[in-house]
């Protein structure tokens, strides 16, 4: 292992570069470009993915809400009623502040 590392360090001494002429060049700017293609193809999916997901668990949620309006029964609207009259009045259930 040293010996692969020494023999980095004398073959990088021994090569004289000009730090003007070496550039990345047109492969450079082509890797980049594909990179960035890729990555907004990858973003552009993910987004329609999420999307998607979005609107299904919307779509979920408005369901269990019209299932559960349809099939209340009278001991639900009198668990509901009740739970109402036990709550205080300065103990607002909407998060506000008690009015003075």
């Amino acid at each position: 292992m040293h010996t692969l590392l020494t023999s980095a360090v004398v073959l990088a001494d021994s090569v004289d570069l000009d730090s003007n002429t070496v550039t990345p060049g047109v492969l450079g700017f082509l890797m980049v470009a594909a990179i960035g293609a890729a990555l907004y193809f990858l973003m552009r999916s993910m987004s329609g993915k999420l999307g998607t997901l979005r609107s299904a668990e919307e779509a979920e949620r408005a369901e269990a809400d019209t299932d559960a309006d349809g099939e209340r029964t009278e001991e639900a609207r009198a668990g509901v009623a009740a739970s109402d009259a036990e709550a205080p009045e300065d103990d607002p259930s909407d998060g506000s502040a008690p009015k003075a």
